[in-house]
C-alpha cells in the first residue's frame, strides 16, 4: 500500500510543478497548510506530525516511515483509515506538500508554507445562517438545552464561538429582531449552515 500511496504522492506533486505551484523549500518546524498549522519533529518515539485547524482540534502521530523514490522524499503515517503524508523533491524549489487519504482515496492537497516568528498566523472565523425551521423559532438558550432567552429565524445569521456535541455557542450578528443582535448564547446546530472566512 505503501508503494502506491508514493506513486500517488509523486502524481500529486508533478501536476503542482507543472501548473506553477513553486514555493521555497524552507528549514522550518512549523508550517501553514491552507487553514491548518503542521508541525513536524523528530521526537523521541521517531518523526512526528501534529496538525491543526482553525478551531485548535489537533491530531499528534509518531513513527513516521520516511521514504526515497526517484529523487523525491517523504514521511507517511498512519492513522486507521487515514494516511498522512509530507512529500517534496530532492534539491528543487518546489516546495513541501500535504496530502492526506482516506482508505487510499485523496481527500486534501495543500502546499506548505513556513511560518517564521514574524508572521501572524491566518486567522478564520465561522459565520452561520439558521435554517430548516419548519415552525416556530430557533431557540437560544443560556445553556445547552437550557432556558430560551430568544428565537431565531430562517436567513438570521450567527458567528459561531465554540460547539459541544449538538450545541454550538454563537453570537447573533443578524437576529429575527434587532434587539437580539450581539446577543450570545446555545443553539441546536442541526440548524445551522456555516461557513468558514479568514479573518482580514
Amino acid at each position: 500500500m505503501i508503494k502506491r500511496l508514493k506513486g500517488l504522492f509523486l502524481t500529486t506533486i508533478l501536476t503542482a510543478a507543472l501548473i506553477g505551484v513553486t514555493a521555497t523549500h524552507a528549514k522550518a518546524d512549523t508550517y501553514r497548510a491552507g487553514e491548518f498549522t503542521i508541525t513536524l519533529d523528530n521526537g523521541e518515539n521517531g518523526k512526528t506530525y501534529r496538525g491543526c485547524d482553525a478551531q485548535a482540534k489537533c491530531i499528534n502521530l509518531e513513527n513516521g516511515t520516511s521514504w526515497r523514490d526517484n529523487g523525491y522524499r517523504g514521511i507517511t503515517w498512519e492513522n486507521d483509515d487515514y494516511t498522512y503524508s509530507v512529500s517534496w523533491r530532492e534539491n528543487a524549489n518546489e516546495g513541501m506538500y500535504l496530502n492526506i487519504y482516506k482508505k487510499g482515496e485523496q481527500i486534501l492537497h495543500r502546499q506548505l508554507v513556513a511560518i517564521t516568528e514574524n508572521v501572524v498566523p491566518q486567522k478564520w472565523k465561522t459565520s452561520c445562517d439558521v435554517v430548516n425551521i419548519k415552525s416556530g423559532q430557533l431557540a437560544l438558550r443560556d445553556s445547552p438545552n437550557g432556558q430560551s432567552q430568544a428565537g431565531l429565524d430562517n436567513g438570521n445569521n450567527v458567528l459561531l464561538k465554540k460547539q459541544e456535541g449538538i450545541w454550538a455557542y454563537v453570537s447573533v450578528i443578524q437576529g429575527s429582531n434587532t434587539r437580539i443582535n450581539g446577543l450570545s448564547g446555545w443553539v441546536n446546530s442541526n440548524y445551522l449552515h456555516c461557513s468558514k472566512e479568514p479573518i482580514d
